[in-house]
């Protein structure tokens, strides 16, 4: 799904200009620790993603951070998206397309069957933390992100994972970045945590070399240089469900967590098939 998703990103960027799509390409360095699951000798970081991200290599021993617990590396050219220009620019081409949305309050499937002035054949539910409710799923659960956007000319993609989840990724055309990043499921509040801020601000310069060790988050708050961002992504204890339920002629698509963009169009194409398989068995059989 990863890949699917890439593919499109990719594609985008080649038809498209990024001003309208919000996608754009970046060089993009990842750091692993002893406790990635990637964690990882050359031989493993060559990995399923070695053939499909562009200019791809691992990262010599020698040129690791110093001084931190990162025990290997790769770089290659990534993608980042703007979700303020690239949702819009879906919604615009599904309505070219002929979509119709409807803004409303959903409480259940039957409920969002009625909304349609012709009953539909089909409901595919992507209704991300609403699925608790809607699909009757207590595996569904909030995951609570506090991040910041910085206003920075930096323009490149950073990561560490295992230990600890840090990045730098670049938001295209708002003339910034956001740093994070911080997951606590079950935690409901929106109040921004002042500890939180302090140490997103610390692991960021110590992943790479100091890159905002002048910024002062108070006055950076004042000044409108920095926003904090508290969200919640849509998470499911037994992660992304993508089912098709006969019976009540739904599809599910929800429960991604954090990665909704990554995995987006690889759930798009798997609903697609679900949706074939329902209402063409035939053909989906052939």
């Amino acid at each position: 799904m990863q890949i699917a998703s890439f593919k499109f990103y990719h594609k985008l960027t080649g038809n498209k200009p990024s001003k309208e799509t919000g996608v754009q390409r970046y060089p993009t360095t990842e750091y692993f620790d002893s406790s990635s699951v990637t964690s990882a000798s050359p031989d493993e970081l060559n990995g399923w993603y070695q053939t499909l991200m562009p200019d791809f290599k691992v990262i010599p021993k020698e040129q690791l951070p110093k001084d931190s617990e990162v025990t290997s590396g790769v770089r290659y050219t990534s993608l980042a998206m703007n979700p303020n220009i690239l949702l819009p620019y879906l919604q615009k081409e599904l309505e070219k397309a002929g979509t119709k949305f409807i803004r409303a309050e959903v409480r259940d499937i039957a409920h969002a069957r009625s909304l349609s002035r012709i009953p539909p054949t089909l409901v595919i539910n992507a209704s991300g933390v609403g699925a608790k409710e809607i699909a009757n799923d207590e595996g569904v659960l909030p995951i609570r992100g506090q991040t910041m956007f910085i206003k920075t000319s930096y323009a490149e993609c950073l990561m560490r994972e295992g230990s600890e989840y840090t990045y730098i990724i670049p938001r295209a055309h708002s003339g910034g970045v956001i740093i994070g990043g911080v997951k606590h499921p079950g935690r409901t509040d929106t109040n921004v945590d002042e500890h939180m801020r302090k140490d997103i601000l610390r692991r960021v310069n110590a992943l790479s070399g100091g890159v905002f060790k002048d910024l002062d988050l108070e006055e950076g708050r004042r000044s409108g240089q920095i926003v904090d961002i508290v969200g919640f992504r849509p998470g499911r204890k037994e992660g992304l469900r993508i089912e098709l339920d006969t019976e009540q002629s739904v599809v599910h698509a929800y429960g991604s967590g954090g990665a909704g963009y990554i995995y987006s169009f690889g759930v798009a194409d798997r609903v697609e098939q679900l949706v074939s398989r329902h209402c063409n068995p035939i053909r989906a059989r052939l």
